[in-house]
């Protein structure tokens, strides 16, 4: 298996993410890595590093897989694929119920996009959206202005759905995307988002190749081994976790040590 781990490189242009007073841009907010041809992980740097896959398709669509963590951001977001790529269509999924795979719903929906979730990710949206965004917050105590953009969010489920278990595929200009369910992890709907002609693997938030599974209220600890082993089987070449970190399949690896170490001891 060809091992690969990206340096991300976040290009200069895109600035800092000091917070200002005034409005931000998608520079301060942003920054963009091109990981192979027109494939790009956008991360949030006010959000938890928050990782979103942008990938423009053969007949000109642009995929989207995740999401910002609160509206304005996602509004950015929007006006940048806009800008940068002039899309014929946007194709947005939702990985997992959590706002860094949902609360870019209402820019996505506005822009015009078909914005696809799991029957699972459905479900615990509509049950905990609303008692999530206070909780949320509160990691943004020291940063009023970001805190008050989540307490702003607004939050609107996908408009197309698909049975999880099941996955999806699209054909987007001769170019498959598959939508695949390996088993809950992070949480009990986790999806993941593979480009097979590029190799790469969004693997969102079930990929943990640090020493810790972070946080794991919504999470199957028991299962995320087994569910991050049959990634392996995808032979992905690029990996992009949910957060701060794209590698390649070693990512995978390091993930099902970290769940089975969390397995042999776990947190009382």
């Amino acid at each position: 298996m060809k091992q690969l781990f990206l340096v991300c490189v976040w290009a200069i242009v895109f600035g800092c993410a000091t917070e200002r007073p005034s409005s931000h841009s998608f520079s301060d907010q942003f920054g963009v890595q091109e990981i192979t041809r027109d494939t790009y992980v956008v991360r949030d740097r006010f959000y938890h590093d928050s990782n979103i896959l942008v990938a423009r398709m053969p007949d000109d669509t642009v995929l989207i897989a995740s999401s910002p963590f609160e509206t304005q951001g996602a509004d950015l977001l929007i006006s940048w694929i806009q800008d940068s790529f002039h899309p014929k269509a946007l194709v947005a999924i939702n990985p997992h119920f959590h706002s860094d795979g949902t609360a870019g719903n209402p820019s996505y929906l506005a822009a015009g996009a078909q914005v696809w979730a799991g029957d699972k990710t459905l479900a615990l949206q509509k049950q905990k959206a609303e008692s999530y965004r206070s909780i949320e917050a509160r990691d943004f105590e020291d940063r009023p202005e970001l805190k008050a953009r989540i307490l702003k969010r607004k939050i609107a489920l996908a408009n197309h759905e698909f049975r999880t278990e099941d996955g999806k595929t699209f054909n987007l200009g001769g170019e498959r995307v598959e939508v695949i369910y390996p088993g809950p992890a992070h949480t009990l709907d986790n999806v993941v988002v593979y480009l097979p002609a590029r190799k790469v693997l969004f693997g969102g938030c079930m990929i943990r190749p640090k020493s810790s599974l972070g946080p794991t209220a919504d999470a199957d600890i028991s299962a995320w081994p087994a569910s991050a082993k049959r990634l392996e089987d995808l032979k992905a070449e690029y990996v992009i976790a949910g957060h701060a970190v794209v590698g390649g399949p070693e990512l995978i690896e390091r993930t099902v040590e970290t769940a089975q170490k969390a397995n042999l001891n776990p947190v009382p």
